[in-house]
Protein backbone atom coordinates (compact mmCIF):
# COMPACT_ATOMS: atom_id res chain seq x y z
CA UNK A 1 0.00 0.00 0.00
CA UNK A 2 3.24 2.03 0.71
CA UNK A 3 4.20 1.76 -2.38
CA UNK A 4 1.48 2.39 -4.39
CA UNK A 5 0.53 5.44 -2.30
CA UNK A 6 4.25 6.88 -3.39
CA UNK A 7 3.89 6.24 -6.75
CA UNK A 8 0.02 7.87 -7.02
CA UNK A 9 2.05 11.15 -5.39
CA UNK A 10 4.61 10.81 -7.52
CA UNK A 11 2.20 10.60 -11.00
CA UNK A 12 0.65 13.70 -8.94
CA UNK A 13 3.49 16.01 -8.47
CA UNK A 14 4.76 15.49 -12.16
CA UNK A 15 1.04 15.58 -13.87
CA UNK A 16 0.08 18.88 -12.74
CA UNK A 17 3.04 21.41 -13.98
CA UNK A 18 2.65 19.21 -16.99
CA UNK A 19 -1.38 20.17 -17.27
CA UNK A 20 -0.10 23.68 -17.35
CA UNK A 21 1.97 22.89 -20.58
CA UNK A 22 -1.07 21.02 -21.93
CA UNK A 23 -3.04 23.31 -21.73
CA UNK A 24 -1.24 25.83 -23.70
CA UNK A 25 -2.31 24.88 -26.88
CA UNK A 26 -5.79 24.44 -26.15
CA UNK A 27 -6.52 27.67 -23.82
CA UNK A 28 -4.56 29.56 -26.83
CA UNK A 29 -7.44 28.05 -29.13
CA UNK A 30 -10.06 28.84 -26.25
CA UNK A 31 -8.91 32.32 -26.42
CA UNK A 32 -9.01 32.91 -29.55
CA UNK A 33 -12.33 31.37 -29.89
CA UNK A 34 -13.35 33.91 -26.75
CA UNK A 35 -12.42 36.45 -28.69
CA UNK A 36 -13.38 36.03 -32.19
CA UNK A 37 -16.76 34.73 -31.16
CA UNK A 38 -17.20 38.70 -30.07
CA UNK A 39 -16.33 39.14 -33.41
CA UNK A 40 -18.71 37.20 -35.75
CA UNK A 41 -19.77 34.36 -36.52
CA UNK A 42 -17.46 33.47 -40.03
CA UNK A 43 -14.61 33.42 -37.46
CA UNK A 44 -15.77 31.46 -34.81
CA UNK A 45 -16.10 28.45 -37.33
CA UNK A 46 -12.63 29.35 -39.32
CA UNK A 47 -10.50 29.10 -36.32
CA UNK A 48 -11.60 25.40 -35.82
CA UNK A 49 -10.63 24.93 -39.13
CA UNK A 50 -7.46 26.94 -38.74
CA UNK A 51 -6.54 25.84 -35.59
CA UNK A 52 -6.27 21.55 -37.04
CA UNK A 53 -4.68 22.81 -40.16
CA UNK A 54 -1.74 24.93 -38.17
CA UNK A 55 -1.87 21.40 -35.73
CA UNK A 56 -0.84 19.19 -39.08
CA UNK A 57 2.40 21.69 -39.79
CA UNK A 58 3.10 20.99 -36.39
CA UNK A 59 2.98 17.28 -36.72
CA UNK A 60 6.69 16.11 -37.42
CA UNK A 61 8.34 18.90 -35.70
CA UNK A 62 6.00 17.50 -32.42
CA UNK A 63 6.32 13.87 -33.31
CA UNK A 64 10.58 14.43 -33.25
CA UNK A 65 9.28 15.71 -29.71
CA UNK A 66 7.75 13.03 -28.35
CA UNK A 67 10.85 10.88 -29.81
CA UNK A 68 12.64 12.75 -27.79
CA UNK A 69 10.83 12.62 -24.45
CA UNK A 70 10.68 8.69 -24.60
CA UNK A 71 14.24 8.13 -25.27
CA UNK A 72 15.43 10.64 -22.81
CA UNK A 73 13.45 9.40 -20.33
CA UNK A 74 14.61 6.05 -20.98
CA UNK A 75 18.26 7.50 -20.60
CA UNK A 76 17.60 8.81 -17.28
CA UNK A 77 16.35 5.70 -16.01
CA UNK A 78 19.44 3.71 -16.76
CA UNK A 79 20.98 6.48 -15.29
CA UNK A 80 23.27 7.91 -18.58
CA UNK A 81 22.95 11.50 -17.89
CA UNK A 82 25.30 12.57 -20.62
CA UNK A 83 23.22 10.65 -23.21
CA UNK A 84 20.55 12.58 -21.89
CA UNK A 85 22.39 16.03 -22.91
CA UNK A 86 23.01 14.16 -26.69
CA UNK A 87 19.49 13.22 -27.59
CA UNK A 88 18.42 16.81 -26.77
CA UNK A 89 21.04 18.58 -28.48
CA UNK A 90 20.46 16.58 -31.94
CA UNK A 91 16.82 16.49 -31.49
CA UNK A 92 16.99 20.40 -31.10
CA UNK A 93 18.47 20.76 -34.07
CA UNK A 94 16.29 18.63 -36.07
CA UNK A 95 13.40 20.34 -34.20
CA UNK A 96 14.41 23.97 -35.37
CA UNK A 97 15.28 22.69 -39.06
CA UNK A 98 11.93 20.88 -39.24
CA UNK A 99 10.18 23.87 -37.84
CA UNK A 100 11.72 26.22 -40.79
CA UNK A 101 10.36 23.64 -43.50
CA UNK A 102 7.00 24.00 -41.95
CA UNK A 103 7.06 27.06 -41.43
CA UNK A 104 7.24 27.50 -45.32
CA UNK A 105 4.67 24.77 -46.34
CA UNK A 106 2.01 25.89 -44.66
CA UNK A 107 2.67 29.53 -46.11
CA UNK A 108 2.42 28.02 -49.35
CA UNK A 109 -0.27 25.53 -48.55
CA UNK A 110 -3.01 28.04 -46.56
CA UNK A 111 -4.26 29.51 -49.58
CA UNK A 112 -5.14 25.67 -51.07
CA UNK A 113 -7.19 25.52 -47.94
CA UNK A 114 -9.07 29.23 -48.29
CA UNK A 115 -9.67 28.57 -51.86
CA UNK A 116 -10.18 24.61 -52.70
CA UNK A 117 -10.87 22.66 -50.04
CA UNK A 118 -13.36 24.80 -47.95
CA UNK A 119 -16.77 25.74 -49.75
CA UNK A 120 -17.37 29.14 -48.05
CA UNK A 121 -15.20 32.33 -49.13
CA UNK A 122 -15.62 34.24 -46.15
CA UNK A 123 -14.51 31.57 -43.94
CA UNK A 124 -11.58 30.24 -46.49
CA UNK A 125 -10.64 34.36 -46.48
CA UNK A 126 -10.54 34.15 -42.84
CA UNK A 127 -8.27 31.55 -42.53
CA UNK A 128 -5.84 32.27 -45.01
CA UNK A 129 -5.40 35.53 -43.13
CA UNK A 130 -4.90 34.02 -39.93
CA UNK A 131 -2.65 30.96 -41.44
CA UNK A 132 0.09 34.05 -43.14
CA UNK A 133 0.78 35.08 -39.86
CA UNK A 134 0.69 32.37 -37.41
CA UNK A 135 3.15 30.17 -39.06
CA UNK A 136 5.68 32.15 -37.91
CA UNK A 137 5.12 30.39 -34.53
CA UNK A 138 5.95 27.51 -35.48
CA UNK A 139 9.60 27.37 -34.77
CA UNK A 140 8.52 29.01 -31.20
CA UNK A 141 6.03 26.11 -30.38
CA UNK A 142 8.80 23.91 -31.77
CA UNK A 143 11.17 25.29 -29.12
CA UNK A 144 8.90 25.69 -26.18
CA UNK A 145 7.74 22.10 -26.50
CA UNK A 146 11.43 20.30 -26.84
CA UNK A 147 12.29 22.37 -23.39
CA UNK A 148 8.74 20.99 -21.97
CA UNK A 149 9.35 17.32 -22.96
CA UNK A 150 13.08 17.50 -21.77
CA UNK A 151 11.90 18.69 -18.79
CA UNK A 152 8.98 16.09 -18.40
CA UNK A 153 10.97 13.24 -18.79
CA UNK A 154 13.17 14.28 -16.19
CA UNK A 155 10.27 14.85 -13.68
CA UNK A 156 11.56 18.53 -13.57
CA UNK A 157 7.79 20.35 -14.04
CA UNK A 158 7.53 22.62 -11.68
CA UNK A 159 8.92 25.27 -13.86
CA UNK A 160 6.35 24.73 -16.77
CA UNK A 161 3.82 26.38 -14.74
CA UNK A 162 4.79 30.01 -14.60
CA UNK A 163 6.29 29.41 -18.51
CA UNK A 164 2.53 28.70 -19.48
CA UNK A 165 1.03 31.55 -17.04
CA UNK A 166 3.24 34.08 -19.50
CA UNK A 167 1.89 32.13 -22.79
CA UNK A 168 -1.77 32.76 -21.16
CA UNK A 169 -0.94 36.64 -19.58
CA UNK A 170 0.61 37.46 -22.67
CA UNK A 171 -2.09 35.84 -25.11
CA UNK A 172 -4.89 37.40 -23.57
CA UNK A 173 -3.33 40.76 -23.80
CA UNK A 174 -2.08 40.99 -26.96
CA UNK A 175 -5.40 38.92 -28.81
CA UNK A 176 -7.26 42.34 -27.04
CA UNK A 177 -4.99 44.94 -28.34
CA UNK A 178 -4.57 43.38 -31.97
CA UNK A 179 -8.25 41.66 -32.80
CA UNK A 180 -9.87 44.75 -31.84
CA UNK A 181 -7.20 47.34 -32.42
CA UNK A 182 -7.24 49.17 -28.75
CA UNK A 183 -4.96 51.54 -27.39
CA UNK A 184 -3.66 52.69 -30.69
CA UNK A 185 -2.79 49.14 -32.63
CA UNK A 186 -3.83 47.89 -35.58
CA UNK A 187 -7.38 46.14 -35.73
CA UNK A 188 -6.40 42.99 -37.63
CA UNK A 189 -9.71 40.80 -36.49
CA UNK A 190 -8.70 37.04 -37.04
CA UNK A 191 -5.42 38.13 -38.34
CA UNK A 192 -4.72 39.66 -34.56
CA UNK A 193 -5.33 36.46 -33.01
CA UNK A 194 -2.21 34.77 -34.95
CA UNK A 195 0.28 37.79 -33.94
CA UNK A 196 -1.14 37.21 -29.86
CA UNK A 197 0.20 33.60 -30.39
CA UNK A 198 3.45 34.60 -31.80
CA UNK A 199 4.14 36.90 -28.66
CA UNK A 200 3.29 34.24 -25.98
CA UNK A 201 5.53 31.89 -27.29
CA UNK A 202 8.38 33.67 -27.84
CA UNK A 203 8.27 35.24 -24.46
CA UNK A 204 7.93 31.24 -23.66
CA UNK A 205 10.47 30.33 -25.24
CA UNK A 206 12.76 32.66 -23.68
CA UNK A 207 11.69 32.02 -20.32
CA UNK A 208 12.35 28.57 -20.28
CA UNK A 209 15.88 28.53 -22.52
CA UNK A 210 17.09 31.20 -19.42
CA UNK A 211 15.75 28.45 -17.29
CA UNK A 212 17.81 25.66 -18.51
CA UNK A 213 20.77 27.44 -18.79
CA UNK A 214 21.07 28.58 -15.20
CA UNK A 215 19.59 25.10 -13.66
CA UNK A 216 21.52 22.13 -15.27
CA UNK A 217 25.12 21.89 -15.29
CA UNK A 218 26.66 21.73 -18.22
CA UNK A 219 29.44 19.65 -17.46
CA UNK A 220 27.34 17.39 -16.50
CA UNK A 221 23.92 16.95 -18.80
CA UNK A 222 26.08 19.19 -22.08
CA UNK A 223 23.08 20.70 -22.71
CA UNK A 224 23.28 23.09 -26.03
CA UNK A 225 27.16 21.76 -26.50
CA UNK A 226 26.22 21.18 -30.05
CA UNK A 227 28.74 18.21 -31.36
CA UNK A 228 29.01 15.73 -34.68
CA UNK A 229 25.76 13.95 -34.50
CA UNK A 230 25.18 10.63 -32.74
CA UNK A 231 24.14 8.60 -35.54
CA UNK A 232 22.84 5.32 -33.30
CA UNK A 233 20.79 8.33 -31.60
CA UNK A 234 19.90 9.44 -34.74
CA UNK A 235 18.62 6.40 -35.92
CA UNK A 236 17.18 5.57 -33.09
CA UNK A 237 15.18 8.77 -33.68
CA UNK A 238 14.19 8.65 -36.68
CA UNK A 239 12.62 5.18 -35.72
CA UNK A 240 10.58 6.39 -33.19
CA UNK A 241 9.87 10.29 -34.93
CA UNK A 242 8.65 8.16 -38.48
CA UNK A 243 5.61 6.69 -36.73
CA UNK A 244 4.66 9.32 -34.70
CA UNK A 245 4.54 11.92 -37.14
CA UNK A 246 2.00 9.41 -39.57
CA UNK A 247 0.01 9.00 -36.15
CA UNK A 248 0.09 12.76 -35.42
CA UNK A 249 -0.72 13.64 -39.24
CA UNK A 250 -3.96 10.64 -38.52
CA UNK A 251 -4.82 12.29 -34.95
CA UNK A 252 -4.55 15.65 -37.01
CA UNK A 253 -6.67 15.20 -40.10
CA UNK A 254 -9.45 13.29 -38.81
CA UNK A 255 -10.35 16.78 -36.94
CA UNK A 256 -9.66 18.47 -40.31
CA UNK A 257 -11.87 16.00 -42.04
CA UNK A 258 -14.60 16.50 -39.58
CA UNK A 259 -15.11 20.05 -39.67
CA UNK A 260 -14.83 19.89 -43.46
CA UNK A 261 -17.74 17.45 -42.93
CA UNK A 262 -19.51 19.62 -40.59
CA UNK A 263 -19.07 22.63 -43.12
CA UNK A 264 -20.94 21.06 -45.53
CA UNK A 265 -23.61 21.40 -43.10
CA UNK A 266 -23.58 24.79 -42.82
CA UNK A 267 -21.68 27.67 -40.98
CA UNK A 268 -24.04 27.58 -38.06
CA UNK A 269 -23.28 23.95 -37.83
CA UNK A 270 -19.33 24.77 -37.70
CA UNK A 271 -19.56 27.07 -35.28
CA UNK A 272 -21.54 24.54 -32.52
CA UNK A 273 -18.72 22.38 -33.66
CA UNK A 274 -16.12 24.89 -32.55
CA UNK A 275 -17.80 25.26 -29.20
CA UNK A 276 -18.05 21.66 -28.46
CA UNK A 277 -14.71 21.35 -29.87
CA UNK A 278 -13.38 24.23 -27.80
CA UNK A 279 -15.00 22.65 -24.37
CA UNK A 280 -13.60 18.81 -25.38
CA UNK A 281 -10.15 20.53 -25.74
CA UNK A 282 -10.61 21.90 -22.02
CA UNK A 283 -12.15 19.06 -20.54
CA UNK A 284 -8.83 16.98 -21.83
CA UNK A 285 -6.30 19.30 -20.35
CA UNK A 286 -6.14 16.74 -17.15
CA UNK A 287 -6.38 13.69 -19.17
CA UNK A 288 -3.46 14.65 -21.33
CA UNK A 289 -1.18 15.95 -18.67
CA UNK A 290 -1.50 12.31 -16.53
CA UNK A 291 -0.58 10.80 -20.23
CA UNK A 292 2.33 12.67 -20.83
CA UNK A 293 3.24 11.40 -17.22
CA UNK A 294 2.25 8.14 -17.93
CA UNK A 295 4.00 7.69 -21.23
CA UNK A 296 7.44 9.25 -19.20
CA UNK A 297 7.21 6.19 -16.09
CA UNK A 298 6.37 3.96 -18.60
CA UNK A 299 9.22 4.36 -20.67
CA UNK A 300 11.48 5.01 -17.43
CA UNK A 301 10.59 1.23 -15.70
CA UNK A 302 11.37 -0.11 -18.75
CA UNK A 303 14.51 1.19 -18.70
CA UNK A 304 14.62 0.26 -15.24
CA UNK A 305 13.71 -3.26 -16.13
CA UNK A 306 10.72 -2.67 -14.04
CA UNK A 307 7.66 -3.66 -16.73
CA UNK A 308 5.91 -5.01 -13.58
CA UNK A 309 5.34 -1.82 -12.43
CA UNK A 310 3.46 -0.31 -16.10
CA UNK A 311 0.16 -1.14 -14.46
CA UNK A 312 0.43 0.35 -11.36
CA UNK A 313 1.52 3.70 -13.39
CA UNK A 314 -1.61 3.73 -15.69
CA UNK A 315 -3.92 3.12 -12.61
CA UNK A 316 -2.78 5.76 -11.00
CA UNK A 317 -2.55 8.11 -14.00
CA UNK A 318 -6.40 7.11 -14.73
CA UNK A 319 -7.46 7.82 -11.43
CA UNK A 320 -5.95 10.81 -11.18
CA UNK A 321 -7.17 12.54 -14.32
CA UNK A 322 -10.97 10.99 -13.38
CA UNK A 323 -10.44 13.18 -10.45
CA UNK A 324 -9.41 15.70 -11.67
CA UNK A 325 -12.12 15.49 -14.82
CA UNK A 326 -15.08 14.56 -13.50
CA UNK A 327 -16.16 18.30 -12.09
CA UNK A 328 -15.83 19.26 -16.02
CA UNK A 329 -17.98 16.26 -16.89
CA UNK A 330 -20.79 16.90 -14.48
CA UNK A 331 -21.26 20.60 -15.15
CA UNK A 332 -20.71 19.82 -19.11
CA UNK A 333 -23.88 16.96 -18.12
CA UNK A 334 -26.08 18.90 -15.39
CA UNK A 335 -25.82 22.49 -16.77
CA UNK A 336 -23.80 23.02 -20.17
CA UNK A 337 -25.85 26.15 -20.73
CA UNK A 338 -22.98 27.92 -17.87
CA UNK A 339 -20.79 26.66 -20.61
CA UNK A 340 -22.06 27.21 -23.93
CA UNK A 341 -22.96 30.44 -22.71
CA UNK A 342 -19.48 32.08 -22.30
CA UNK A 343 -18.89 31.18 -26.59
CA UNK A 344 -22.55 31.41 -28.10
CA UNK A 345 -22.92 35.53 -29.07
CA UNK A 346 -26.91 34.15 -29.30
CA UNK A 347 -29.68 32.20 -28.51
CA UNK A 348 -29.81 30.45 -32.13
CA UNK A 349 -26.78 28.07 -31.29
CA UNK A 350 -27.79 27.62 -27.63
CA UNK A 351 -29.69 25.03 -28.04
CA UNK A 352 -27.65 22.51 -30.57
CA UNK A 353 -24.71 23.07 -28.57
CA UNK A 354 -25.87 21.82 -25.30
CA UNK A 355 -27.38 18.62 -26.29
CA UNK A 356 -24.05 17.86 -27.99
CA UNK A 357 -21.55 18.78 -25.34
CA UNK A 358 -23.85 16.74 -22.91
CA UNK A 359 -22.59 13.69 -26.01
CA UNK A 360 -18.97 14.85 -25.13
CA UNK A 361 -18.97 14.75 -21.63
CA UNK A 362 -20.04 11.31 -21.78
CA UNK A 363 -17.23 10.29 -24.45
CA UNK A 364 -14.98 11.75 -21.84
CA UNK A 365 -15.73 8.58 -19.61
CA UNK A 366 -14.65 6.18 -22.08
CA UNK A 367 -11.71 8.84 -22.93
CA UNK A 368 -9.89 8.74 -19.95
CA UNK A 369 -9.12 5.10 -19.55
CA UNK A 370 -8.25 4.92 -23.68
CA UNK A 371 -5.72 7.46 -23.16
CA UNK A 372 -3.84 6.32 -20.57
CA UNK A 373 -3.68 2.91 -22.27
CA UNK A 374 -2.95 3.99 -25.46
CA UNK A 375 0.00 6.10 -23.86
CA UNK A 376 1.37 3.29 -22.77
CA UNK A 377 1.39 1.52 -26.34
CA UNK A 378 3.21 4.88 -27.17
CA UNK A 379 5.51 4.56 -23.98
CA UNK A 380 7.10 0.96 -24.50
CA UNK A 381 8.39 3.15 -27.85
CA UNK A 382 6.01 0.28 -30.09
CA UNK A 383 5.17 3.53 -31.90
CA UNK A 384 4.50 1.17 -34.86
CA UNK A 385 1.50 -0.39 -33.23
CA UNK A 386 0.46 3.05 -31.81
CA UNK A 387 0.13 3.96 -35.15
CA UNK A 388 -2.16 1.34 -36.65
CA UNK A 389 -4.24 1.46 -33.42
CA UNK A 390 -4.63 5.33 -34.47
CA UNK A 391 -5.39 4.20 -38.47
CA UNK A 392 -8.30 2.34 -37.01
CA UNK A 393 -9.60 4.76 -34.40
CA UNK A 394 -9.13 7.46 -37.86
CA UNK A 395 -11.71 5.06 -40.04
CA UNK A 396 -13.81 4.47 -37.53
CA UNK A 397 -14.72 8.33 -36.55
CA UNK A 398 -14.68 9.54 -40.16
CA UNK A 399 -17.27 6.82 -41.65
CA UNK A 400 -19.08 7.32 -38.51
CA UNK A 401 -19.48 11.63 -38.67
CA UNK A 402 -19.93 11.02 -42.87
CA UNK A 403 -22.62 8.68 -42.18
CA UNK A 404 -24.51 10.95 -39.24
CA UNK A 405 -23.89 14.40 -41.01
CA UNK A 406 -24.34 13.44 -45.29
CA UNK A 407 -25.51 10.26 -45.66
CA UNK A 408 -28.53 10.62 -42.99
CA UNK A 409 -28.37 14.00 -42.40
CA UNK A 410 -29.12 13.41 -39.07
CA UNK A 411 -28.68 16.78 -36.30
CA UNK A 412 -25.11 17.83 -35.12
CA UNK A 413 -25.78 16.16 -31.94
CA UNK A 414 -25.63 13.00 -33.27
CA UNK A 415 -22.76 13.14 -35.70
CA UNK A 416 -20.85 13.71 -32.16
CA UNK A 417 -22.11 10.75 -31.52
CA UNK A 418 -18.49 9.59 -33.63
CA UNK A 419 -16.49 10.61 -30.89
CA UNK A 420 -17.09 7.99 -27.85
CA UNK A 421 -17.33 5.24 -31.21
CA UNK A 422 -13.98 6.28 -31.67
CA UNK A 423 -12.95 6.48 -27.84
CA UNK A 424 -14.35 2.68 -27.21
CA UNK A 425 -12.08 1.02 -30.24
CA UNK A 426 -9.16 2.58 -28.87
CA UNK A 427 -9.82 1.43 -25.26
CA UNK A 428 -10.11 -1.56 -26.30
CA UNK A 429 -7.30 -2.20 -29.08
CA UNK A 430 -4.85 -0.36 -26.69
CA UNK A 431 -5.17 -2.95 -23.50
CA UNK A 432 -5.28 -5.98 -26.07
CA UNK A 433 -1.80 -4.74 -27.01
CA UNK A 434 -0.60 -3.84 -23.96
CA UNK A 435 -1.70 -7.48 -21.86
CA UNK A 436 -0.46 -9.79 -25.21
CA UNK A 437 3.57 -8.35 -24.78
CA UNK A 438 4.51 -7.87 -28.04
CA UNK A 439 5.89 -4.65 -27.06
CA UNK A 440 8.78 -6.43 -25.18
CA UNK A 441 10.43 -7.38 -28.54
CA UNK A 442 11.26 -4.03 -28.98
CA UNK A 443 14.74 -2.82 -28.01
CA UNK A 444 15.45 1.56 -27.66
Amino acid sequence: MAKKDNLTRVVWQVSLPIIMVEATETIDHLIDTLFLARVGITELGAIAVADTVMLMFLIIPLSLVDAMQILTARRVGQRRLDAVGTVFNQSLILTMMLSLVALVALKLFSPVVANWIVESQDVGSALNGYLQIDAYSIPLAGLTFAYSALLTSMGKTRILVPATLIVIVLDVILNYLFIFGKFGFPEMGMRGAAVGSIGAELAASIFLTVYILRNFKRQVYGFFQFRAFDWKVTRLLRNLTTPMAAQGFLEDARWFVFFLIIERMGTQSLAVANIVFTCYLVFCIPVEGFAETACSMVSRFIGKNRADRIGAVLRSATGGAIAATVPFILLAFLAPQWLVGVFVPGEELMSASNASLRVMAVAMLIAIPAEMWFTAVEGTGDTLAALGIDLLLTIVMLVATYFAAVYFAWPITWVWMAVPVMWLFCLAASYGWMRSGIWKRLEV
